[in-house]
């Protein structure tokens, strides 16, 4: 798929995406690493164990900073774990996690007011059906999902993920 098409479905996504909540996330260290878990704004825990695309953000003072961006086919609450881990400073040797080693580096910390937005996979497959079903055969095709965070981080003006594409779009640009 074109950079273009790539930029548009990543809008789409985000457009979705913001009617979601923002979940705030509670971390601590434990002698054994580190706990996770995750409130809504009623104070009632969620379970994030499904698959789909999550961004983490920061609140300072009124507004939320995009720190990273990342999609799993698993568990979103492994990959936010596996982030709150590399940010503790907690990975084991056999674990890695250059954007939360970034942040970690950078002075964020687990204590933090640390939030994330989720957008199921589901969700994702829907508006990859209803964007793709305007655009020719061999476009179609040629079409992934994957790698989809690689677009979007850049537009959340995320601060720590490694990997991105279309650096010159802004969030202005979803209401166009």
């Amino acid at each position: 798929m074109s950079s273009k098409n790539k930029v548009k479905f990543a809008k789409k996504i985000i457009r979705e995406g913001m009617k979601n909540p923002l979940y705030k996330m509670e971390s601590y260290e434990t002698d054994k690493g580190v706990s996770l878990f995750f409130m809504d704004n009623n104070g009632e825990y969620v379970s994030l164990n499904y698959s789909g695309i999550y961004s983490i953000y920061r609140k300072v003072n009124d507004k939320y900073e995009c720190l990273y961006v990342g999609e799993t086919d698993y568990s979103i609450y492994g990959r936010i774990h596996r982030w709150v881990k590399g940010v503790a400073g907690k990975l084991r040797d056999d674990e890695s996690h250059s954007g939360a080693t970034k942040a970690r580096e950078d002075g964020i910390t687990l204590d933090d007011e640390l939030y994330v937005k989720v957008i199921d996979s589901d969700t994702v497959y829907m508006i990859w059906k209803n964007f793709t079903s305007n655009l020719d055969v061999a476009t179609t095709i040629s079409m992934s999902c994957q790698s989809i965070d690689e677009w979007i981080a850049p537009l959340l003006k995320s601060k720590y993920n490694t990997i991105t594409f279309e650096e010159t779009a802004s969030l202005e640009d979803f209401f166009a």
